[in-house]
C-alpha cells in the first residue's frame, strides 16, 4: 500500500500540470477549481489500485478530471432554482446574463439579434448554444421529439443568421477585388498623454486583431523599413473565425490565419476574464503537422501567455509588473515569456484619424518587444515590433551585425538598459480610412 502510494505520488507530480491546465480551463471559477482538483487527487489515490496498466496513468487522470469537471457543472445547473426559460427568456442584456455562472456574456449585436425572434426559437438557440445542451436532452427538457427539435433548431438557426447585423451584405465578399491597404504606410504619430492609463475591455487576440466569435473576420498588413523612413507594405494577412471546435472537451472557436503563401489554424475561446489559446496545428521540418495543444507541456513555449498561461486578460489595465522610468526607458524585476503590462497613455493618429489609446508592453523568450496600442473601443489600433539588438545575430543566427547597426533610425525601447530596435508594424482594415 505504501509502495502504491509512492507510485501514485510520483506519477501524479509528473502530470499534474496537465489535470491542472484541463480543470482550470473547464472551470473559470478559480476557487471552484481548486476544490474540484483535491476532490480528484483523491479520487485518483483511492482508485489507483484499479488502473492496471500504468502507462495509462494520465489518460485515466484526465478522464476522472473530466468526469468531475461534468459533474460540477451537472451540480451548478441543478442548484438553480429559477425555470429555466425564465433565465432563458429573460435574459436581455449582458448584465444579466452574467448573473449565470454557466454562460459566458452575450455581445450586444447577439442579444439584439435574439429578441427578434420567437420566443420557442430563441429558447432552443440558447439551450443548444448558450447551455450545450445535447439535442436529446433538449427533447426530454421541453418535451418533445428529437426530430422536432432539430427542425426548430433548423429554422431557428436560418432566422437568426437573417436577422443578426453581421450577415448582411456579406454574400460574396470573401475575396476583395482590390486591397484597402496601401503600399506605403500612413504617416503614424505617438504622443505621450500626462494623464494616467484608462482601463477598458478588449475582447479580441490582440495579436491578429480578432474577436474569438462565429463570423468575425479580419484582414491586417504588415509594414517595414525597407527605405527609411518609409515603411513599405510587406504582405497581408488575412484571420477568420471559421467554426465552432471542441479541445479536450472545451468548447471553443476555430481560426484560420491566411498568408500569402500558406495558412494555419489555431484554436480559441472567450471567457468572462480571458482569451485563451487552446491548440493549433504545428508543422516540422518534415511537413508533418501535429495538432498541439494546452494539455502539452511543449505547448507554451509559443502559444503561453500571461500569468500561469491563463490567457490574454480582456480587461486592460496598467498592473505595475512594468515601470516606465523618467527617460521613458522601461523596468522589469524579472523578464519571464508572455508577461505584458499596460504602461503609459497616448494619443496615436493613423492617416487622418486620432486615438486615445493606453500602450501594452509584451515581451517572449525570444529577444522580442511588442507595442500595442488599444483604443478606448476596446480596439488595437496598432501592433510594433522591436526586436532586441543582437536579436538573432551570430554563428547561428540570421544576421551579421547588431540591429542598432541595420536600423540606425528607427524608434527604440529600452528595457532593464537593452536596447530593443523597431522593426515592422502591423495595421488592420478597420483603421484604415
Amino acid at each position: 500500500m505504501r509502495e502504491d502510494r509512492e507510485e501514485f505520488e510520483q506519477l501524479l507530480e509528473q502530470y499534474k500540470d496537465a489535470i491542472s491546465r484541463l480543470v482550470y480551463y473547464k472551470i473559470p471559477i478559480r476557487e471552484d477549481a481548486e476544490d474540484i482538483l483535491q476532490e480528484i487527487w483523491l479520487i485518483g489515490y483511492e482508485k489507483y489500485e484499479m488502473l492496471r496498466d500504468k502507462k495509462l496513468f494520465k489518460a485515466w487522470m484526465l478522464k476522472i478530471a473530466s468526469n468531475a469537471c461534468s459533474n460540477y457543472y451537472r451540480k451548478v445547473f441543478k442548484s438553480n432554482e429559477v425555470a429555466i426559460d425564465e433565465q432563458i427568456l429573460e435574459s436581455t442584456s449582458v448584465k444579466d446574463a452574467r448573473k449565470w455562472r454557466m454562460r459566458s456574456a452575450l455581445e450586444e449585436e447577439v442579444i439584439d439579434t435574439l429578441q427578434q425572434l420567437k420566443e420557442e426559437q430563441r429558447g432552443i438557440l440558447q439551450l443548444f448554444y448558450y447551455y450545450q445542451l445535447p439535442i436529446a436532452e433538449i427533447a426530454t427538457r421541453l418535451g418533445l421529439p428529437e426530430g422536432t427539435v432539430k427542425s426548430r433548431l433548423n429554422t431557428a438557426r436560418k432566422n437568426f443568421k437573417a436577422c443578426y447585423p453581421y450577415y448582411k451584405d456579406k454574400k460574396g465578399d470573401e475575396k476583395m477585388k482590390e486591397s484597402i491597404f496601401p503600399e506605403i504606410s500612413p504617416i503614424i504619430t505617438i504622443e505621450k498623454i500626462d494623464e494616467p492609463e484608462f482601463e477598458v475591455r478588449c475582447m479580441q487576440d490582440i495579436g491578429y486583431f480578432i474577436r474569438p466569435i462565429l463570423g468575425n473576420k479580419v484582414k491586417f498588413a504588415d509594414y517595414n523599413f525597407s527605405v527609411y523612413p518609409e515603411m513599405k507594405k510587406g504582405g497581408e494577412v488575412e484571420v477568420t473565425v471559421e467554426g465552432r471546435a471542441s479541445i479536450h472537451g472545451i468548447d471553443c472557436v476555430e481560426v484560420k490565419v491566411q498568408m500569402a503563401v500558406h495558412s494555419y489554424k489555431y484554436y480559441l475561446r472567450e471567457t468572462e476574464d480571458y482569451i485563451q489559446t487552446l491548440a493549433a496545428w504545428e508543422e516540422d521540418a518534415q511537413g508533418v503537422k501535429k495538432l498541439s495543444t494546452f494539455l502539452d507541456d511543449d505547448f507554451w513555449a509559443f502559444w503561453g501567455i500571461g500569468e500561469d498561461n491563463c490567457g490574454e486578460a480582456i480587461l486592460k489595465k496598467h498592473g505595475g509588473y512594468i515601470q516606465m522610468q523618467e527617460d521613458g526607458s522601461l523596468y522589469k524585476e524579472h523578464i519571464e515569456a508572455h508577461n505584458y503590462d499596460i504602461v503609459g497613455r497616448y494619443k496615436v493618429t493613423i492617416g487622418n484619424q486620432t486615438y486615445d489609446t493606453i500602450r501594452q508592453i509584451y515581451f517572449n523568450q525570444h529577444d522580442e518587444l511588442v507595442e500595442n496600442y488599444i483604443s478606448r473601443e476596446g480596439k488595437n489600433i496598432l501592433f510594433r515590433r522591436f526586436n532586441k539588438y543582437n536579436w538573432n545575430v551570430g554563428k547561428d543566427g540570421e544576421y551579421t551585425k547588431p540591429w542598432t547597426q541595420m536600423l540606425p533610425d528607427t524608434d527604440r525601447v529600452v528595457l532593464n538598459g537593452e536596447i530593443y530596435v523597431h522593426w515592422y508594424n502591423c495595421l488592420p482594415d478597420y483603421v484604415i480610412n
